[in-house]
C-alpha cells in the first residue's frame, strides 16, 4: 500500500518553523499532506512545549510511553537495544510529524523503543489522558485517530512485505527514490540498521549502483 508523499517544506511553513531536514523528506510517508492538520493544530493549542537536547530521551525501552507530540523542529530515531546489547534503528521522525510509541501510549505498556534526540529539537507533547479526550471529542475526532493508526499500521504493513519481498539493494533503491538526499542526515551506519544489513553490505550496494 502506498501513500503519496508530503512536503514537508509546506508543513515547515505552516509551522513558521525552520526544521532540520524538512527539505530532504518525505521519509515516512503516513503522514499525507492535511489529513492531521486537525489533530496537529490540537497539539500547538494544547500541547506543552519542550526542547529536547541531542540525545535526549523522549521515550525509553522498557518504561510505559505517556506522552506524544508533534515536532516542531530537529529529529528523533527509534531504537531498539537488543538482548546482546545491539542498538538496531527501527524508525525516524522528523520536523512536523508526530513523535511517540502509538503501542505504548495506546496500550499502557511498556515501550519496546527509545526514542533519542538526533539533534536539539522542539516538540509540544500532551498526555494519553489528553489525547483520548479528543478523540472522544465527536465523530470527527475519533475517525482521525482511526485514519492516523491505518496510516501508522500501512507504513509498518509495507517495511513488513519489503523485508520479505525485496532484496536489500532494491529496500535502498525504494528510499533513495522518495528520499534522495537521505545519507546527508542519517549516517550510513544507522541507515544500514534501518534497512537490516551491515554496513559494509550496504556500502557494497551503493558502490555497484554508483
Amino acid at each position: 500500500m502506498l501513500m503519496e508523499p508530503l512536503d514537508f517544506s509546506n508543513v515547515a511553513a505552516a509551522l513558521g518553523e525552520t526544521a532540520f531536514c524538512v527539505d530532504r523528506a518525505p521519509f515516512n510517508r503516513y503522514l499525507a499532506g492535511g489529513t492531521f492538520e486537525p489533530l496537529a493544530a490540537f497539539f500547538r493549542a494544547e500541547g506543552a512545549e519542550r526542547t529536547y537536547r541531542s540525545g535526549e530521551e523522549f521515550a525509553r525501552q522498557g518504561v510505559r510511553n505517556r506522552t506524544c507530540g508533534l515536532l516542531l523542529a530537529g529529529a528523533f530515531r527509534y531504537v531498539h537495544l537488543t538482548a546482546d546489547g545491539e542498538r538496531r534503528i527501527v524508525g525516524y521522525a522528523f520536523a512536523g510529524e508526530f513523535v511517540g510509541d502509538y503501542i505504548s501510549h495506546c496500550n499502557g505498556i511498556p515501550s519496546w523503543v527509545s526514542i533519542e534526540a538526533m539533534c536539539d529539537s522542539r516538540v509540544t507533547e500532551v498526555g494519553t489522558a489528553v489525547l483520548e479526550t479528543f478523540y472522544a471529542a465527536d465523530a470527527a475526532h475519533e475517525r482521525l485517530g482511526r485514519r492516523l493508526a491505518e496510516h501508522l499500521l500501512a507504513e509498518v504493513y509495507e517495511r513488513l512485505l519489503e523485508r520479505c519481498a525485496a532484496t536489500p539493494q532494491e529496500r535502498y533503491e525504494r528510499l533513495l527514490t522518495r528520499c534522495p538526499g537521505v545519507l546527508d542526515f542519517i549516517p550510513l551506519h544507522e541507515l544500514a540498521s534501518y534497512l537490516g544489513v551491515r554496513p559494509e553490505t550496504l556500502s557494497r550496494i551503493r558502490r555497484r549502483i554508483r
